[in-house]
């Protein structure tokens, strides 16, 4: 007999309407994916259409109470603290805006028991000196990562802990109040509070990794954050086990800008992995958002020429998109412009 593993706690939130959606597709995807994971879905005043999804599925646990003193994604901390004060060995954090296509249980036993566990982001660079903002010396230095995956076992208490005190930091929450444009970057997001503790000397001794992007996840920032090079292998390998929405949401209405740009932002969406892998899903349960529809012609050509492949339709746009980086980062793009495309 092989040693059997409890099953993986996963948790996330939503409070937004207009993402309840997205939060059931990612909520199906993995419980059809992997039958080694329980769901700890977070949403305050759940709308039917939560309530009547979790009820078909006895892995889910659907708790409708609104946290006390957090808010938005900011409730990360505060809920991984709760599945391990309830005695659970290890919690895992998913952004709802995640398509799930193979175990991501079997993937965090790949890593070091006691590792906290991230995500790579869609480009590789230095993180900027966060920590000594906190007043907190600097004790390493660590790329920029990705906190849409959080796994954290009963040895991160403490660092769960400041991680939850930084979020309730009257400046954090301030500035999470200005339009993102103007937030500094050390308090963009609370990613940055996970970072600026990794750089702290207090927190030097955590040890982290990554899951890696290309090979386990698919991080769609812009048309190449899913590089070319990993759609054409993933035509051989199969697709990444996450399929992660960055950036521009596909349910959310934005018609700024010029005619021109207006359309390519509709065909970027329209040829998005996640979107199309959030597509495969809705069409299994009978869900038709609106948002998962072709805005444009050649978004529905190219979506019928690939058989609505998630990798393969956005190709010559990510191709295109790729060079198009590449000369930016040759220009000298900033970190802080490259992190507000996520």
């Amino acid at each position: 007999m092989g040693e059997t593993h409890p099953p993986l706690r996963v948790c996330s939130y939503e409070d937004r309407a207009e993402a309840m959606d997205s939060l059931i597709l990612m909520a199906e995807s993995l419980c059809a994916a992997d039958r080694g994971v329980s769901l700890h879905l977070t949403v305050p005043e759940a709308p039917d259409s939560v309530r009547a999804w979790a009820r078909g599925r006895p892995e889910v646990v659907l708790s409708t109470a609104r946290p006390e003193g957090v808010t938005g994604w900011d409730v990360k901390p505060w809920l991984l603290l709760q599945e391990l004060n309830e005695g659970r060995p290890e919690a895992l954090w998913l952004d709802d805006d995640i398509i799930v296509t193979g175990e991501i249980s079997s993937l965090v036993r790949q890593f070091p028991r006691d590792s906290l566990i991230l995500a790579e982001e869609w480009v590789r660079a230095e993180a900027v000196p966060a920590s000594q903002f906190w007043g907190m010396p600097a004790g390493r230095k660590i790329p920029v990562v990705n906190n849409c995956f959080v796994r954290t076992t009963q040895v991160h208490r403490p660092f769960l802990e400041r991680y939850l005190e930084m979020a309730h930091d009257p400046r954090y929450r301030a500035t999470q109040l200005l339009p993102i444009e103007r937030r500094p970057q050390h308090l963009m997001h609370d990613g940055w509070l996970l970072l600026a503790l990794l750089q702290s000397e207090e927190f030097s001794y955590v040890d982290f990794a990554c899951i890696r992007r290309g090979r386990h996840i698919a991080q769609c920032a812009g048309s190449s954050g899913y590089r070319p090079v990993d759609r054409l292998l993933d035509m051989f390998r199969g697709l990444p086990p996450l399929i992660h929405g960055l950036g521009r949401k596909p349910w959310q209405s934005g018609r700024e800008g010029s005619r021109i740009h207006r359309f390519l932002l509709d065909l970027a969406t329209d040829v998005s992995p996640y979107v199309l892998a959030a597509r495969r899903v809705a069409r299994g349960i009978g869900m038709t958002p609106d948002w998962l529809e072709a805005r444009t012609r050649t978004g529905a050509v190219l979506r019928g020429l690939t058989a609505g492949h998630p990798g393969m339709a956005g190709l010559p746009l990510a191709s295109i998109h790729a060079v198009g980086v590449k000369i930016s980062q040759m220009m000298g793009l900033n970190q802080r412009e490259i992190d507000s495309c996520s």
